[in-house]
């Protein structure tokens, strides 16, 4: 499995933090986080998270000016989501870093998105969807080794933002918008599949329930179905057949997996060819599709 260096800088920073040794966690990305300049802005904001639960505001606040004065930004609104982050609410200099956030948000304008390309070249072509407001490296470093020695795959990141550094796939038509951009750029009017995690993966299976021959393939891992808002947008997508493949691998832990069951048995009750994958013992995470399953992904996009 290849995985990008810094998801093991995130696994010993959320274990330490699920055992609630928040200095350690802390000790972790001062000690590894300089390693990694490109992901200064993720840094940046566990670190404020970090400082605020070890009871030291003043820190905490100084941290996100410094920040801010980098050019980082997050949404006021994730911050206000974050419990970490409760104990600055009523410290002098936190609102004012938070309007001068909002502002920054209301005035981003997209640079151009990263764009990956890998695998192999002339093979079934795959378009992968990171998820939502992760390390975009991360995620891409697991698509490409699914597409390894079986697929051609394109991965964009999102044009939309959350934070400075977190793309997310929030507007529908939008994503489909860069999907398809992006798609026929590289292949023209070929079919593709389409593969993602979290927020990503529900984005594949909408955009191929609605696509007919165009993605005959989605491969959600690990889907953001959580709300039954978020179900209803998927079922929502279904249209006249054709219909695509769907393959969904989860986590028995995953909050997820409910509306995974859910929504399989919808999809199966309307006719679709839908296979599922329950992993004992495991959360929402990254989990790798069985081999045999990326193979008849990849036949079935070149068979249409």
């Amino acid at each position: 499995m290849n995985r990008h260096p810094y998801e093991g800088v995130e696994a010993r920073v959320l274990t330490a933090y699920a055992e609630a040794d928040f200095e350690s966690a802390l000790a972790t990305l001062d000690d590894e986080g300089i390693r990694h300049p490109h992901q200064w802005e993720r840094t940046a904001y566990w670190r404020s998270c970090l400082l605020a639960r070890l009871g030291r505001p003043d820190e905490a606040v100084d941290n996100f000016r410094q920040a801010l004065e980098a050019g980082a930004w997050w949404s006021p609104r994730l911050l206000e989501l974050e419990n970490d982050l409760d104990p600055l609410w009523h410290h002098p200099g936190y609102h004012p870093l938070l309007e001068e956030m909002e502002r920054r948000r209301q005035s981003w304008a997209p640079p151009a998105s990263g764009l990956l390309l890998g695998g192999s070249g002339g093979a079934a072509p795959f378009v992968g969807l990171h998820g939502r407001n992760q390390v975009f490296e991360v995620d891409a470093a697991h698509l490409l080794a699914l597409a390894a020695g079986r697929w051609e795959i394109a991965i964009p990141e999102s044009g939309q933002r959350i934070a400075s550094d977190g793309p997310v796939w929030d507007d529908l038509d939008r994503c489909r918008q860069q999907v398809r951009s992006t798609a026929t750029t590289l292949w023209g009017d070929r079919a593709f599949g389409a593969v993602g995690f979290s927020q990503g993966g529900r984005r594949a299976l909408q955009l191929a329930l609605g696509a007919g021959d165009d993605v005959p393939v989605a491969i959600a891992i690990a889907p953001m179905l959580r709300r039954t808002s978020e179900l209803a947008e998927v079922v929502g997508s279904l249209r006249d057949p054709p219909w695509p493949l769907v393959l969904i691998v989860t986590g028995e832990r995953d909050p997820a997996a409910a509306g995974v069951d859910t929504l399989a048995t919808h999809l199966r009750d309307e006719g679709l060819d839908v296979r599922v994958r329950i992993e004992p013992d495991r959360g929402h995470e990254w989990i790798d599709p069985p081999p045999e399953w990326l193979q008849s992904a990849g036949d079935r996009v070149l068979a249409s």
